[in-house]
């Protein structure tokens, strides 16, 4: 076969390849994608924020938790506790409470002693031991003071010992109808409730 032969026949190879590739890029270009099976399903992708953002708690939000009291007792009454911890107000007496400190608010109030009296075998830390003072059904919280004659409990209540405190509560002449005195002693335990007229004091 003659060089020029041979040489158109190769060119024409080369074209027909050509064509041929041309051919499949098209088709492939053209042709639809495939739809996914019928048991397939989409694939969907989290943002940072959808899958790090936590679901509120049941409790966001709530009321405050209300904490356990015994049952109210009257002012005068002692009450104890089935530990043999004892507490009772030995007086309440009619004062003008005198501001000396930051956002304190002198004027009528009521002077209240508390004891507390150790008949467990265990000493009471008196350093959780909380005292408050409300006026009215609904307990609006008084304002408290130290001045004339506050003393917080103070130290460790020893087995068959006793301490007293001294708290003073602001509440007006014409809402002492209807007081209560709470005593919380120790985290977890009931309080201790007294509730009455404090009008005369005692």
């Amino acid at each position: 076969m003659s060089p020029v032969v041979r040489r158109g026949w190769i060119i024409g190879g080369i074209a027909a390849v050509a064509v041929i590739v041309v051919v499949v890029i098209v088709l492939l270009v053209v042709r639809p994608a495939a739809a996914p099976g019928p048991g397939a399903s989409p694939t969907t992708t989290l943002t940072p924020s959808a899958a790090s953002t936590p679901s509120a708690s049941p409790t966001d939000g709530g009321a405050a938790e209300v904490l356990p009291e015994f049952p109210p007792a009257p002012l005068d009454e002692p009450v104890s506790a089935p530990s043999g911890l004892s507490a009772s107000i030995v007086s309440i007496e009619s004062v003008d409470g005198e501001a000396v400190g930051a956002g304190d608010v002198g004027g009528p109030a009521i002077r209240v002693t508390v004891r507390l009296t150790n008949g467990s075998t265990t000493p009471l830390d008196t350093a959780l031991t909380v005292v408050n003072g409300y006026s009215g059904a609904d307990r609006e919280p008084a304002g408290t003071l130290v001045k004339p004659g506050g003393k917080p409990f103070s130290g460790t209540v020893g087995p068959g010992e006793s301490q007293d405190a001294v708290f003073l509560f602001t509440i007006p002449e014409d809402a002492r109808g209807d007081v209560t005195i709470t005593v919380d002693y120790a985290a977890g335990q009931p309080a201790f409730v007294f509730q009455g007229d404090a009008s005369t004091g005692f």
